[in-house]
């Protein structure tokens, strides 16, 4: 095997271990999510730290979702918290994805 070999199944070693973070990540941000929406979860520093989580992922459309949905549920509650975090959100994944459209283009 050559070394440029051995260095692609290295790569695809840590790709799979990074997907299976992520679906680990997502099951257990689904849990604490569904903790908020039942009412288990009403701390606003807890809230925040899951938001803050899932934050690190909005660029995947599962934890997005997850997302919209604490933000739909929270918003009477915490609508400053939300707006700070839907203005974060854009600032660090729609000017990203702006910019590979514009990337695209050229």
């Amino acid at each position: 095997m050559s070394d440029y070999q051995s260095a692609f199944q290295k790569i695809a070693s840590a790709v799979e271990g990074i997907e299976l973070l992520r679906r680990t990540a997502f099951h257990q941000y689904s849990i604490l999510v569904d903790a908020v929406m039942n009412n288990q979860i009403t701390d606003q520093q807890e809230i925040q730290k899951i938001m803050d989580g899932l934050s690190y992922f909005g660029d995947h459309e599962e934890f997005l979702e997850l997302s919209k949905k604490i933000y739909r549920h929270i918003y009477y509650a915490y609508p400053e918290m939300v707006g700070k975090y839907a203005a974060l959100f854009r600032a660090m994944f729609m000017s990203n994805a702006a910019s590979g459209e514009e990337n695209a283009d050229t």
